[in-house]
C-alpha cells in the first residue's frame, strides 16, 4: 500500500510540474516581444556596420549556393566547403548576428536577436537586404509588409498579440530592419 501510494505521489508531482512548466512557458512565449530591442538600436547597429552588411550580401551574392550562415560562420549548402567560412566569421563576429538566412530570390535575413521556443511563438528581429533585381519575397515564404513602426501596438494584432508576418521598416534603397513573427 505504501509503495503504490509513494508512486502515486510521484506522477501526480511529475505531473503538477509538467502543467507549470507548460504554463511557463506559454507565458513567456507571449511576453517574448516585450524582449526584442526597439527598432532604432538596430537601425543603429546597421549605421555602425554598413560597410560590413553590405560586404556581407555581396559575398553571399557570389556564393549562389549559400542558404544560411551560423552564428560560427559555417554554411548550409549542397557543396561541402566554402573558402569563405572565415570571413563569414568574421563579418558574423562584427555584425554581432545570430544567423543569415539567404532567400532563393536573392533576398538576405540578418537576424540579430530572437526568442521563441518548439511550443511557442517566434519573434526575430534585424536586417534585411533585398536586391533591386529580385521579386519583394521572404525566405519563409511570408510577403514583406512595409510598416511605419515595428512597436507591438503598431502591427497588425491577432488575439492579443502580433499576428504571424515579415514586417519591415525601410533604412535605405534595398535595406531593411526587419521583425518576423510567427505565432503558433
Amino acid at each position: 500500500m505504501k509503495k503504490t501510494s509513494t508512486v502515486l505521489y510521484c506522477v501526480c508531482v511529475s505531473a503538477v510540474g509538467l502543467v507549470l512548466l507548460a504554463g511557463i512557458g506559454s507565458w513567456w512565449g507571449m511576453r517574448s516581444a516585450d524582449h526584442l530591442p526597439p527598432e532604432e538600436r538596430v537601425r543603429q547597429q546597421f549605421q555602425i556596420h554598413r560597410a560590413d552588411f553590405i560586404r556581407f550580401a555581396e559575398l553571399l551574392r557570389k556564393d549562389a549556393s549559400a542558404r544560411s550562415v551560423s552564428r560560427d560562420g559555417e554554411v548550409d549548402r549542397d557543396e561541402i566547403h566554402s573558402s569563405l567560412v572565415p570571413e563569414y566569421r568574421e563579418l558574423m563576429r562584427k555584425i554581432e548576428a545570430k544567423a543569415v538566412i539567404v532567400g532563393k530570390d536573392g533576398s538576405v535575413e540578418f537576424e540579430m536577436w530572437g526568442v521563441g521556443c518548439a511550443i511557442c511563438s517566434d519573434s526575430n528581429m534585424g536586417v534585411r537586404y533585398v536586391p533591386e533585381y529580385r521579386k519583394l519575397d521572404s525566405n519563409r515564404g511570408w510577403e514583406q509588409v512595409t510598416v511605419t513602426s515595428l512597436e507591438s501596438a503598431a502591427l497588425p494584432q491577432e488575439k492579443g498579440s502580433v499576428a504571424t508576418g515579415l514586417y519591415v521598416v525601410p533604412i535605405e534603397p534595398n535595406w531593411f530592419v526587419y521583425r518576423f513573427e510567427y505565432r503558433e
